[in-house]
């Protein structure tokens, strides 16, 4: 899946977005339900503020802006830069799109 990078000041991704276009709020889920380690603390279908989870002691969010945007936000729920978010984003990026429903 294609991951588009936000970076921090020193050039570190601290979060990084992907397309809502093949990419189901469901699917979300069972990304993150594939991240080693990670627990899912909220879902939240409807909502803004679609998932919450943990990886190594970092809580994340994933959301859609507006509600409406074409692709979802996802970084740590502080602020900052969390070494965490490399796994976080590896997992996405190994994703298909066609294929949310396959276990990774």
């Amino acid at each position: 899946m294609k991951v588009h990078d936000i970076r921090d000041a020193d050039g570190r991704t601290y979060a990084f977005e992907v397309s809502t276009f093949f990419l189901d709020r469901r699917a979300v889920r069972q990304i993150v339900q594939a991240i080693p380690g990670a627990t899912l603390l909220a879902y939240r279908p409807h909502q803004e503020k679609l998932c919450e989870f943990k990886v190594g002691g970092v809580t994340f969010l994933v959301y859609e802006t507006w509600g409406e945007s074409d692709r979802y936000w996802v970084g740590p729920k502080e602020a900052g830069w969390a070494p965490q978010l490399a796994m976080v984003r590896d997992t996405f990026a190994r994703a298909r799109p066609f294929l949310w429903f396959v276990r990774f």
